[in-house]
């Protein structure tokens, strides 16, 4: 299984993992020993679906050698179905996004007759039921599609509308991954501020649903989601943070650019200023929040005064972290017919000089937290030093310190006593 793009993916290919395990499979050392190989593809920009091609293509080399059955499944098969196929004859089986639940009986279908199967209809979308089969973090998807068409993105046409999952669901699922000692869960959706589930009892927002999670979580102690987006972002989103410890303080909250005349392109629904009144709420609600943030530079008709209006608000936001990337013409989307397209190079500058503002604002962030004491979740054994265990923060960051194996999968007290890079070493307490 390789997966490729979100976190929404990572989550659909261990559901994926646990079905084919429950039916006789075992997962293979490597792909030289595999009978079933599933690319789970990712269609958000060209560089993703190139870099798939190139696994296609290796695969097609490798099927000249042995045999086995080769599945595409995720976004970009959603978004090409039938070209698949056609372009790419080492593909057996194409699984769209909404067919994810079919992908077994599939297979199944396609080594059984030896033919090539694409399911690839826009059924409505079903949650699995579980997502995690071990692990001490986990990913729960609490709904699925998008409803905001921002011009440059594929996501709605290859996800589909917004649908929620009933919150009884979500937290069914919460009891079982505590039942397998998963100490840490990520909440998933494409803009998880839409979250709207009717229930008998009434409309379950999104707070309210975070409510819920944290009222029932025992063993899990800290609670995350991703993704928010900026103009859907509440206030009771932040009361519901600022008192409820279980939610890390953590949010990530994609920017995309800091032109208003740029967001405007985007259909972004907020403007800079819109923005960084937000960041302000979001600090002063929270203390000790980190805010990290997707940048998109490039965007067809992005001038110098838009790219400098952009590094500004990033000086003024104090991102601790950012997703950086340059435009992607994307087929099918508003923004790919757009005039005013940048040139490669001017791209290239331009991304270059966000991630080295981003680098020096980033240090300055973690400066400051040096001689803080944290708890940090530890997530394993560094592989160069046994000695060492590797941990994260609250805020998604790396930390090192001494310590025994027997430790990963527990929370231990730190101090921040220096940072390399982007990691921080800390002394235990």
């Amino acid at each position: 299984m390789e997966t490729y793009g979100c976190q929404m993916n990572k989550a659909e290919s261990e559901s994926i993992l646990m079905s084919l395990t429950a039916s006789g499979w075992t997962e293979g050392e490597s792909e030289s020993d595999a009978d079933l190989v599933i690319l789970n593809t990712c269609s958000v920009r060209e560089t993703a679906e190139e870099r798939i091609r190139g696994r296609l293509g290796h695969f097609r080399h490798a099927k000249k050698s042995r045999a086995f059955t080769l599945v595409l499944t995720g976004c970009m098969a959603e978004r090409l179905k039938e070209r698949i196929i056609d372009e790419h004859p080492e593909v057996d089986v194409v699984v769209g996004t909404f067919n994810k639940k079919d992908l077994l009986g599939a297979v199944h279908e396609a080594r059984a007759g030896h033919t090539r199967v694409v399911s690839a209809l826009k059924s409505p979308y079903k949650f699995a039921e579980s997502h995690s089969a071990s692990g001490i973090k986990a990913f729960v998807p609490i709904m699925h599609g998008c409803d905001n068409w921002c011009t440059y993105c594929v996501v709605p046409s290859v996800r589909g509308p917004e649908v929620s999952r009933p919150p009884d669901e979500i937290l069914a699922e919460i009891e079982v991954l505590e039942g397998r000692g998963v100490r840490e869960a990520t909440l998933l959706g494409q803009n998880v501020n839409s979250y709207r589930c009717l229930t008998a009892e009434g409309l379950v927002s999104f707070p309210d649903l975070l409510r819920k999670v944290a009222e029932r979580t025992r063993s899990i102690r800290w609670l995350r989601f991703l993704t928010s987006h900026p103009k859907d972002l509440s206030e009771s989103l932040l009361e519901v943070m600022a008192g409820t410890p279980v939610l890390c303080r953590h949010v990530h909250l994609p920017l995309q650019s800091g032109s208003t005349r740029v967001l405007g392109l985007m259909n972004r629904g907020y403007n800079a200023e819109q923005y960084l009144g937000l960041v302000r709420r979001v600090r002063a609600a929270l203390s000790g929040v980190s805010i990290t943030t997707d940048i998109l530079i490039g965007f067809p008709g992005e001038s110098e005064d838009d790219f400098a209006q952009t590094l500004d608000l990033m000086r003024e936001a104090r991102f601790d972290d950012a997703f950086t990337y340059h435009y992607n013409p994307r087929e099918g989307t508003r923004a790919f017919s757009m005039p005013g397209a940048i040139a490669g190079d001017v791209k290239r500058k331009r991304l270059d000089k966000v991630i080295e503002t981003q680098r020096v604002i980033g240090q300055g962030r973690a400066a400051e937290r040096i001689g803080n004491e944290i708890d940090v979740l530890v997530e394993g054994v560094s592989k160069k030093d046994p000695g060492e265990l590797l941990a994260r923060t609250e805020w998604d960051a790396m930390v090192v310190f001494s310590g025994h194996g027997s430790r990963v999968g527990d929370f231990q007290r730190v101090r921040l006593v220096s940072i390399s890079g982007s990691t921080f070493r800390a002394e235990s307490l």
